[in-house]
Order: structure tokens, then C-alpha cells, then sequence
């Protein structure tokens, strides 16, 4: 009795509607849909993380000139006065 029980509930499984071959297309079309839609998703991401890093990295290098162009005057401005302090 179990063994006739369990036979016809495999059996309404497969007459189902996404065991048909109508319903294997369907699921393959919202699988590639799905897919489509992460793949784009992660792209952008990536498209967004390098901007992000390209303009962090620019900010960088500005920082380090403007950095180095005040340790330049500063270094000149102490000069001068290390020059002016001997005359004395």
C-alpha cells in the first residue's frame, strides 16, 4: 500500500506543470533573466569601485604635490633666514 501510494505522488510530481517541457523553457528564460541581471549588477559595481579608486588616488597624488610644494617654501623661507641670522 505504501509502495502504490507513493508511485502516484512521484507520478503527479512529473505531470506537473515544471516538468513539461513548456515549463523547463520558462524556468531556463527566468534563469538567464536572473543571470543577466547579476552579471549587470556586479559590472557596475566594479564600473563604480574603479572610479571611486582613480579618484581617490588622484586626490592623493594632489595632496602630495600641494605637500611638497609646502615643504619647498617652507625649506626656502628657512634658508633665507638662517642666511639673514649670520650677517649679524
Amino acid at each position: 500500500m505504501a509502495d502504490a501510494n507513493t508511485t502516484a505522488s512521484n507520478d503527479s510530481l512529473f505531470d506537473d506543470e515544471l516538468f513539461t517541457e513548456k515549463g523547463l523553457e520558462q524556468y531556463r528564460k527566468a534563469a538567464g533573466v536572473a543571470y543577466e541581471f547579476a552579471k549587470q549588477k556586479y559590472e557596475d559595481t566594479g564600473e563604480q569601485q574603479r572610479k571611486t579608486i582613480g579618484k581617490q588616488a588622484a586626490e592623493e597624488r594632489a595632496g602630495a604635490e600641494q605637500k611638497q610644494k609646502f615643504s619647498e617654501a617652507d625649506e626656502a623661507r628657512d634658508y633665507a633666514q638662517a642666511r639673514g641670522a649670520y650677517k649679524y
